[in-house]
């Protein structure tokens, strides 16, 4: 892969645990250190507060500075703890903002359909010029409030400042994207859910068109998700 391609991790991981509900850390730890990733993109990162965090540690393990800003926080008389997206980058960072994209946000009760729903973004430096790197994660049993989200996701990108990409978990394929007058890229369609026997691209990249992706589904067992490896090239 040529060394001015952007290199991107993007994993779903399940709340820190395989799908025997053991911790997952050390291989997440692990696929980062084979693949030396420029950014790191993850989707269901639960961190509780007031305690040692899997997120920093993973970060401080792999030489990593990290973002994390909860969707939504979780917990019985006090925030107990958060639940949503992250993302890790040796890029300097320059700016972080993250958007909700179901509105009003509900209070969380434990379900699904109460999870406040956003997009995470870090505006990073590269030696061509800055962009706008991000993550976003989407219902997977409210169809109507996926359709929401993503074309709320749609209408936020219109004003960014390109170049941008936004890895997530989408729970629904790359045709979905709301086309219009948008001028945008995405990642080629690979099969990451469910890891054990995947069917769904719902893993993937979309950027503004001064990109060019590629992707890679790599083996795991870590997770839910298979692993996906993006290279972004900025053309212009």
């Amino acid at each position: 892969m040529p060394s001015d391609d952007l290199r991107i991790l993007h994993w779903n991981i399940h709340s820190w645990r395989d799908p025997s509900g053991h911790a997952n850390v050390a291989a997440v730890a692990a696929l980062i250190g084979e693949t030396a990733p420029d950014i790191v993109s993850l989707a269901e990162v639960d961190e509780a507060w007031a305690a040692p965090g899997s997120l920093r540690d993973l970060a401080a393990r792999c030489g990593y500075s990290w973002v994390f800003v909860p969707a939504f926080e979780f917990g019985r008389d006090r925030p107990d703890g958060g639940f949503g997206n992250a993302l890790l980058t040796r890029l300097p960072i320059l700016a972080v903002e993250q958007w909700q994209l179901l509105w009003p946000p509900r209070r969380y009760d434990g379900s699904e359909p109460s999870e406040a729903r956003s997009v995470l973004l870090a505006r990073v430096q590269q030696m061509q010029a800055p962009f706008w790197a991000g993550i976003t994660h989407l219902p997977r049993q409210d169809g109507q409030a996926r359709t929401d989200a993503l074309r709320r996701l749609a209408t936020l990108t219109d004003g960014l400042t390109e170049p941008w990409l936004i890895c997530g978990d989408f729970n629904t394929a790359t045709s979905s994207w709301p086309g219009g007058d948008r001028v945008v890229v995405v990642s080629p369609a690979k099969l990451t859910y469910p890891a054990d026997e995947p069917a769904e691209p719902i893993d993937y990249c979309v950027a503004s068109a001064a990109f060019r992706l590629d992707a890679e589904v790599l083996p795991g067992s870590a997770s839910d998700h298979l692993p996906l490896l993006i290279s972004a090239r900025q053309t212009r």
